[in-house]
């Protein structure tokens, strides 16, 4: 007589899947660990911004370990992040920049207050599933871009003139953001993280982010002595597995910028390199005292422009997106603005334990500012709220 499961006695037991158990209290952070690697597509919005990260972070600040919701030392740095909202809407006209200006500081509130209640068991491992997908998708584009197969790219994207975007927007954000993600994974005590570390440095050389190249020093000085030499040898084998294989990846960025860099004056004909340098001249300098004392409406792209033709050196910008973070904070609000970044950067700093470790993390924090990273961007805050 069989057994009531339909196995007769002396059957082998039948195989059981292991089960998953996943603590309650982090449930609710599930959805923001699976829209990560996707916070730049599917497009449903136009720009870079789309709406993923901050729907799932809204549901997490409802959901994920609410017993700890504000912490009374981030109050003023949440609260100046929240005026800058009424701040911007004073000087500009409603429309997409307004907007676009919200989400930013509304999304920075949320995401702070997220990350903030992390243990360390949450999102490490998104950010390693992040590094996963990411490289998936870059190898693919990598070799149908090699092979001459056809492709559809969601991000902007050059062939021949810079590497592949994965899933980001371009390919700068993809290996900057990939940077970024090799900074918080260092030193991470819990878990594996050299596999993802390799796996984001390719990333980087298939990005061709010649500015997260440069950056790389950064990981460099928090390796210890003994792995420098190997780990530098080991990028340098990768940019050559590039150029032998297709160049697609750094080597089509480096070929395209060495077209017209036949001296210092001529690197600027390059049009990324052009306006980046532009636009922090812009926001940064030359019109910093105006921007501080909230002169006149937001008009990026008027003023800019006007400002590029009289210069004889930088071209015009196509839009009213600003290349650098700080010059963006600053441009919109001001005076405001600039307080807030002041309360990050203190913020930030004070996970640090040692003078050397507040140095190394507020000039790469200052680095990736310079640049498009926004400070909304939940990996740039995981790495603000990492302790060093």
């Amino acid at each position: 007589m069989g057994s009531l499961d339909g196995m007769n006695p002396g059957d082998s037991a039948p195989f059981r899947w292991p089960a998953i158990r996943i603590p309650a209290s982090i449930l609710g952070a599930l959805p923001l660990m699976a829209t990560m690697p996707f916070m730049f597509f599917p497009k449903v919005l136009e720009g870079d911004t789309q709406p993923w990260v901050l729907l799932a972070s809204l549901l997490a600040l409802a959901t994920f370990r609410t017993g700890r919701f504000v912490l009374a030392k981030d109050a003023p740095l949440l609260s100046v992040a929240l005026l800058c909202v009424p701040v911007y809407a004073m000087r500009s006209d409603l429309g997409q920049d307004l907007v676009r200006a919200a989400y930013t500081y509304f999304s920075f509130v949320v995401s702070w207050l997220i990350c903030r209640r992390e243990q360390g068991d949450v999102f490490p491992t998104a950010v390693k599933f992040t590094v996963l997908v990411w490289l998936a998708v870059g190898l693919y584009q990598y070799v149908f871009v090699a092979l001459g197969l056809p492709i559809e790219i969601a991000g902007r994207f050059v062939e021949g003139r810079s590497g592949v975007p994965s899933l980001t927007s371009e390919p700068a954000t993809y290996g900057s953001l990939s940077l970024l993600q090799i900074m918080y994974l260092m030193g991470q005590e819990k878990g594996r993280t050299t596999p993802f570390l390799c796996a984001a440095a390719i990333s980087i050389v298939l990005s061709g982010s010649l500015l997260a190249f440069l950056l790389l020093g950064f990981p460099l000085l928090k390796l210890p002595g003994r792995l420098r030499v190997p780990v530098i040898l080991a990028i340098v084998g990768l940019i050559g597995a590039d150029y032998a294989f297709s160049a697609s990846g750094v080597t089509s960025r480096v070929l395209a910028f060495n077209q017209g860099a036949e001296n210092l004056a001529a690197i600027l004909l390059d049009p990324s390199l052009n306006l980046r340098v532009g636009h922090v001249y812009f926001t940064l300098y030359e019109n910093l005292a105006n921007s501080l004392l909230f002169g006149g409406e937001i008009s990026f792209m008027q003023q800019y422009n006007a400002f590029a033709a009289g210069s004889s050196l930088f071209i015009d910008t196509g839009s009213n997106f600003i290349l650098t973070a700080l010059g963006d904070v600053i441009y919109g609000t001001g005076m405001v603005g600039l307080v807030l970044l002041m309360l990050f950067f203190r913020s930030s700093l004070a996970a640090c334990d040692t003078l050397r470790a507040k140095v190394q993390k507020g000039a790469f924090m200052l680095a990736c500012m310079l640049n498009p990273i926004s400070m909304s961007n939940i990996f740039l805050i995981l790495y603000a709220q990492k302790k060093e």
